[in-house]
């Protein structure tokens, strides 16, 4: 059985509410992408699929750096993908629990 974390469900809220974009989901200092939208961005942007777990449960994942993610958008954009930014909305030294965190930008080609 594949156990869902807190944080993953978070993502998945998320990413209901967001079908049609590619969404960057903010850990730290990576925009995450997980599923089908971590596999579409290694292909476009050429960046290592990795995933999260291993075996029955893992979940294919693709991360780039926040410093860098605006160069990384800009690509996906002009390959025709509209990408949803999903930030951190709190300090994470502060969260009880998971962080807080919500879609704060849509970019469209």
């Amino acid at each position: 059985m594949i156990t869902e974390t807190p944080m993953m469900r978070q993502y998945n809220e998320i990413k209901r509410q967001h079908k049609d974009a590619l969404l960057f989901f903010r850990m730290g200092d990576f925009y995450e992408l997980f599923f089908e939208d971590a596999k579409l961005a290694s292909k476009v942007l050429g960046i290592t699929l990795t995933a999260r777990s291993k075996g029955e449960g893992a979940i294919p994942m693709a991360g780039v750096p926040h410093h860098a993610a605006e160069s990384y958008i800009r690509r996906l954009i002009m390959a025709g993908h509209k990408v949803a930014i999903c930030d951190q909305l709190q300090d994470p030294d502060e969260a009880k629990g998971i962080v807080d965190r919500g879609v704060t930008r849509i970019i469209t080609p």
